[in-house]
């Protein structure tokens, strides 16, 4: 769909450009008309030509004219133009260059004889002089292009034609050579507009396509140069600890050692090592899936059973913080099987509900099951703090954390919503959010739903 948009806003840009040349070029359109036409008017009346002179001329000049003007009243408008405005003025632009095809069209009947070699010659070299002119001027549309060479020479080798004689069919087949010869140049001009214009195109969509990936890839250094800033420090703080809790252990005597007081100096130790592991374990897989290299493993899963199991992990600590952990499955939901990696969207929801127990402060956290659309719909709603509009376009980016660390125990480094992210998007998880500052969050994910196991 992208590629195909894509086409069809090139075509748009494209013929807007060819427009926009072919409207460029009035100035000379009208000079040349208007120079050319006074030349050929005064040569014919100097030599004795007198009917039809007056009347042809005021035509040709009036019709420049006319071009010139509808030229003007488009020029400023062709940027806004969509392709239906582009169809109407091309149209437009058509009649009036077969309308000025035409007027010159008529000078033969009017100077080419047969009679006077000067003024057949005259009149096959202004034509002639004319024409060639129009093709670079009007190349860009090769339609009006066309219709111009035909109204303008096709009078001159029927007068031919009529006339007879060798000279004036000579003069007649000059002509229709030259039609079929700027019809080929004209038609080989366009070509190569058509195809530097759609060249510029492309060009100018690869480099705003490469000033994206570099502005994202300049993001994530800066946000990664951040993070190890963080977590350099925050990593620092267990190894420093347990180091002191082993050279305080080392110190004791034999006689101060007791199984309680072992106990109480590894517990700590063991805190913060489960800590750093956790860390790392965040880290280490999303530098996987960064680099592309997390397989995914499908089965059917039992969501009513899946999101019991995750529940139970985090009671005991919903609990410590005096909040409810609840879980909603829909009347539809309760025979409810995904299509999934067990593991994957087990880590995906237990960072959900980890983030959503560790700051909320009051009220609850509630895990939702319904059907949508064919398959699963997954929530976890909180009663939280909740974020700013214009932290949720942002919120999935890696190494960036959005709250104040005002919580000195909260060992997360930002790593959690950006692998949620990462694992969602692997396993082609529809994953979306939802949040107003003081009124909690919603983090949806939907799941493809499946046939249980046989």
């Amino acid at each position: 769909m992208t590629e195909v948009a894509d086409s069809a806003d090139d075509e748009r840009e494209v013929r807007r450009e060819l427009l926009a040349t072919l409207l460029s070029h009035r100035r000379t359109v009208v000079i040349g008309n208007v120079l050319i036409c006074l030349t050929t008017t005064v040569v014919l009346l100097g030599h004795g030509v007198r009917d039809g002179v007056l009347p042809w001329a005021t035509v040709v000049l009036l019709v420049a004219a006319l071009r010139s003007t509808h030229a003007g009243r488009l020029a400023p408008r062709v940027a806004t133009l969509d392709m239906a405005g582009i169809h109407a003025a091309e149209r437009q632009i058509f009649w009036l260059m077969a309308l000025q095809g035409l007027s010159w069209g008529v000078l033969p009947w009017v100077s080419y004889s047969g009679r006077n070699a000067f003024l057949d010659f005259f009149s096959v070299a202004m034509l002639v002089g004319m024409n060639s002119g129009a093709v670079n001027s009007a190349a860009p549309l090769p339609q009006a292009l066309r219709i111009y060479l035909l109204t303008a020479q096709l009078p001159f080798i029927t007068q031919s034609v009529v006339l007879g004689g060798g000279v004036s069919l000579a003069g007649g087949l000059t002509i229709a050579f030259s039609l079929v010869v700027l019809m080929a140049f004209g038609r080989n001009q366009h070509a190569a507009m058509r195809h530097a214009l759609q060249i510029t195109r492309q060009n100018a969509r690869l480099a705003e396509a490469l000033r994206i990936e570099r502005d994202a890839v300049q993001t994530a250094l800066r946000a990664k140069s951040l993070f190890l800033a963080g977590v350099s420090h925050d990593l620092r703080q267990p190894v420093h600890a347990m180091a002191l809790h082993l050279r305080f252990l080392r110190s004791l005597r034999s006689d101060e050692l007791s199984p309680q007081r072992v106990a109480a100096l590894c517990t700590p130790m063991d805190g913060a090592l489960r800590a750093m592991t956790a860390q790392l374990t965040r880290l280490l897989e999303l530098s996987r899936l960064e680099a592309g290299e997390a397989q995914v493993a499908r089965r059917p899963i039992d969501l009513p059973a899946f999101l019991h199991e995750r529940l139970a992990q985090f009671t005991a600590q919903a609990a410590d913080q005096g909040l409810r952990l609840r879980s909603r499955i829909g009347a539809g939901a309760r025979q409810a099987w995904a299509d999934s990696d067990p593991m994957m969207l087990q880590s995906i929801v237990d960072n959900l509900l980890s983030n959503a127990v560790r700051y909320t402060r009051r009220g609850g956290v509630l895990l939702v099951l319904r059907p949508r659309g064919g398959g699963w719909l997954l929530q976890v709603l909180d009663s939280g703090p909740g974020m700013p509009e214009a932290v949720l376009p942002q919120l999935f980016i890696a190494y960036r954390r959005f709250d104040d660390r005002s919580n000195r125990h909260d060992e997360g480094q930002g790593l959690g919503l950006a692998l949620v992210h990462k694992q969602a998007e692997r396993l082609g998880h529809a994953l979306a959010v939802r949040s107003r500052v003081g009124h909690g969050s919603s983090f949806s994910l939907l799941l493809p739903a499946c046939e249980p196991p046989a």
